[in-house]
Parts: structure tokens; C-alpha cells; sequence
């Protein structure tokens, strides 16, 4: 099984992102592997693009659009996927200032920072008359990383939202209720649950309990859900601005310093060096921790359901539970990681266009769902679905629970993803979060800067 949103087995979305994001030169540069097959007279085009993947989310891209041709007469859906060395935003930004771009396209990047620049079409007329893509079937939090100034861009069909992970077998061996409504319900608690687990022999951290996320992994990514979970929030779309250095904000990251201190030897390089610690194997080769039964519990995405078993566990049984609540929080909460769909704007044919995506919304999300992951999030999606690895390694009940589950999280989940210069502010956000992490500023200090730049790039697109 291959993950949406990753090329290759094991390589995490993360870097996967960061890779793509890199700069490159002349248009040409711009490589696809093309589904274009035979094409009638009289055909409408509806070209579409993907920004990359694994070989099985385009070939099952490819089958989805010769099924919807085939069942719309008149309508030849092509499948292109990004193969070369340049950014495909890049690339997408160019045709569309060019005035050739394809008439619709998944992204893996906020629709938002395409909006502000006006390269996108508007949906809400679309999404009205359409059968499954009206606004109401959309959890809220999703359409408004999709929204600015009232108009709608694009379409959230699939995200994997996320929990806390956690070794159910390992809970047991240590007489540590494993059921899901025993976990931990806050900060404090999950914090004292993680000594459980941990053991350092020297300097070298040999298993964890949780390793808070910032520290490592997706730091920047995460940032908002544990925000949220505090009461608080990174982007206040409503009134455009950064809220990075507020109080609750601080009290977060003052929280999980105080953690690295107490249950970490106060030293990250120390924790990075000591292995890789979540589902993944590291940049050294180094086997992921917690299949490994090296780490007990980790924050991390529905998509890891079809990854787990790239590298088989030394246990059977997982489980997973909503985010536990910070100090100044109230409820809990949750996060996700979506893949959008968007029409460019001046295409030809919009109409065309957003019936695919509107096929895409749910046959479509629940034909990649079946084979690579990636939540389906239209409320015309019926419960009940699986995916088929965790079908296959815990069974029909577990995995239909699962599922549930995640699909149940994107209703509690923070509004994320919604800022017209998101991926600057991430890496921002990430520059901080490294400067805390190696004690290089104080979180306050940090925080401070984090707003005041972001807050600046944020007004100069405005």
C-alpha cells in the first residue's frame, strides 16, 4: 500500500514537501508521466494534474478518470503527474500566467496562498448546483483552509486527520489500562505517562514514552493542534492576523521545554541522535521506534495506517485517541493533513472541470481510500469503509472503527491550513521551534519573532 501524498514507501510528507518546494529553472524543466490515451472529436478536455506520488495513487488517479469518461460521453478526463526536478508550484504558476494551465488539479499546498494571488477559480456556484460538493457537506474547519474574503477554492476530499498512537501491547505488559477511554485526558497526565516508558542508558535514549512533537518530527505542522488544545491558535483567519506570541501560546511551549528538561536530559540532539523515533525509518537507515516497540505513544496522521506495516511491528495491537487537553485548554481537539482540489483561473471549460471534481469528492476519495489512505472527508462518504492493509493485519471490525475514528477527529479539528502565506509561516514557525528545542531563545523571545515576521509577509499580500 502506498500513502497519498508521499513518491516512495517511507519517505515522510514532510520532506517530501520540502523537496518539491525547491527552486528550479525554466519551464522545461517540467516533467509528468501522462495518462492521455485516444482522444475523439468532439471531446471536452479536462486536463488534471497531480503534483506527484506514488506509482499506485496515479495509476488509480488514471482508472477513477477513464471510469468517469467512459460514463460521460463527450468528456476525456487526462491524468498528468509531476515527475521533474522543479517545484510544481512553480510550474502551475507559470502556466497559469501563461494562460495555459490544466483545467483542474489536486494540491498538496493550502488553496489560500493560490486565492490571494488570484490564480483560482471561485466554486461556490459550482459547489450550489452541484450533487455532492455543497457546503454543508464539507466539516468546517476543512472549507475554510479553503475560503478568502467569502469565496470558496477549493474542495478538501480527502485528509488524514490526526491521534495519539499508541502500543497497546506494551500498555498491557506493564499493567497500564490500554482501553481508548483510559488514555490520557490531558498534558499532565500523558507527561506522566510517558516516565513509564522512557529509559536512557548513558546518552542514548534506548525507549520513549512521548516524545513531545515539536522536538521532533513535524514540529511546525503540528503546532496549531497543540495550540488549539491549549486554547489557543497560531492564525486568527477571521481577522487576518498572527496570534503566534500569545500567552497560551508560550505557556505551550514553556510546558513541553520543562518536559525536555525533566524526562530528557534537557538536550534534543541528544534525543535525535539516539534513533528515529515515530513510524518511519531514519535518514541513517535507523528502524522506526515505535514499530519497533522503542516508543510508546506519537503524534501523527491517519496515513500512517497504510505506512505501519512497510515495516512489520514487534506487537499486534494499536490503538488511538483524541489529543490530550493543555493546562489553559477545555476540549479536546484535533488536526489534519488534506489533499485539496482546485481549478486554475481562465480555464475553458470550469463547468467540466468541477464535475470531475465533484466525481472525485466521493467515488473517487473512496477508490483511493481503498487503496493508498487518505480520509475521505464529504459527508456523502457512508461510514463503514477500510482501508485494505488494516483490514488484512487486524481485522474488518478494527479497521472500519479506525476509520471512524479519524473521520470522527475532522469534526473537533482546529482550523489549520488557512493563511494566504502558510508555507512561509511555517518554516518561520519551524526556524523558532529549533531555536527553542536547542535552547538557543526562550519561547517568549522566539514566539515574538515568529509574529512579528510572519505578521509582516502576512500584511505585504494583503
Amino acid at each position: 500500500m502506498a500513502t497519498i501524498g508521499r513518491p516512495t514507501h517511507g519517505v515522510r510528507r514532510r520532506d517530501f514537501l520540502r523537496a518539491v518546494g525547491v527552486g528550479g529553472g525554466a519551464l522545461a524543466l517540467f516533467g509528468c508521466d501522462d495518462d492521455s490515451g485516444p482522444r475523439a472529436d468532439g471531446d471536452a478536455e479536462v486536463l488534471f494534474w497531480l503534483p506527484g506520488g506514488s506509482d499506485i495513487f496515479f495509476t488509480t488517479h488514471k482508472e477513477i478518470a477513464s471510469a468517469f469518461s467512459k460514463s460521460n460521453q463527450g468528456v476525456k478526463v487526462r491524468i498528468h503527474r509531476h515527475t521533474g526536478q522543479q517545484a510544481f508550484m512553480e510550474v502551475l504558476l507559470a502556466r497559469i500566467a501563461a494562460g495555459n494551465p490544466p483545467q483542474a488539479m489536486v494540491l498538496w499546498e493550502t488553496p489560500m496562498s493560490l486565492a490571494v494571488r488570484g490564480s483560482l477559480t471561485g466554486l461556490d456556484e459550482f459547489m450550489a448546483a452541484s450533487e455532492n460538493s455543497q457546503e454543508n457537506n464539507w466539516p468546517e474547519a476543512l472549507l475554510a483552509s479553503c475560503q478568502f474574503e467569502g469565496q470558496t477554492y477549493g474542495l478538501p476530499f480527502q485528509a488524514d486527520s490526526y491521534a495519539l498512537w499508541y502500543n497497546q501491547d506494551w500498555f498491557e505488559e506493564k499493567g497500564i489500562p490500554a482501553d481508548r477511554d483510559s488514555f490520557p485526558k490531558t498534558w499532565d497526565e500523558l507527561r506522566s505517562l510517558s516516565k513509564e516508558f522512557t529509559r536512557w542508558k548513558g546518552d542514548k535514549l534506548e525507549a520513549a514514552g512521548f516524545i513531545p512533537g515539536f522536538l521532533v518530527g513535524d514540529p511546525a505542522e503540528e503546532l496549531p493542534m497543540w495550540a488549539a488544545s491549549n486554547g489557543g491558535q497560531i492564525f486568527d483567519a477571521e481577522n487576518q492576523r498572527y496570534v503566534i506570541d500569545s500567552e497560551s501560546n508560550v505557556e505551550m511551549l514553556e510546558f513541553f521545554l520543562s518536559w525536555l528538561d525533566e524526562e530528557y536530559q534537557g538536550n534534543i540532539r541528544k534525543v535525535a541522535e539516539s534513533g528515529a523515533w515515530g513510524a518511519y525509518p531514519g535518514e541513517q537507515g535507523q528502524p522506526p521506534a515505535f514499530q519497533n516497540q522503542r516508543l510508546a505513544m506519537m503524534l501523527t496522521g491517519a496515513w500512517v495506517m497504510g505506512d505501519l506495516y512497510e515495516v512489520e511491528p514487534k506487537f499486534e495491537h494499536w490503538n488511538i485517541a483524541s489529543i490530550p487537553v493543555g493546562p489553559s485548554g477545555s476540549e479536546p481537539t484535533s488536526g489534519y493533513w488534506p489533499n485539496w482540489l482546485a481549478i486554475p483561473a481562465g480555464v475553458d471549460n470550469a463547468e467540466g472541470a468541477f464535475a470531475y471534481l465533484d466525481h472525485l469528492s466521493v467515488d473517487g476519495a473512496l477508490a483511493l481510500y481503498a487503496t493508498a489512505t487518505g480520509v475521505p472527508t464529504n459527508a456523502n462518504v457512508a461510514g463503514g469503509i477500510a482501508p485494505s492493509r488494516v483490514v488484512e493485519k487486524r481485522g474488518e471490525d478494527f479497521a472500519k472503527e479506525a476509520t471512524d475514528f479519524f473521520r470522527r477527529q475532522l469534526d473537533i479539528a482546529t482550523p489549520m491550513w488557512n493563511s494566504p502565506v502558510q508555507s512561509f509561516a511555517t518554516d518561520q514557525l519551524r526556524r523558532a521551534l529549533e531555536q527553542v528545542a536547542n535552547k538557543a531563545a526562550r519561547p517568549r523571545a522566539a514566539l515574538a519573532e515568529a509574529q512579528r515576521v510572519c505578521q509582516a509577509e502576512l500584511e505585504s499580500v494583503l
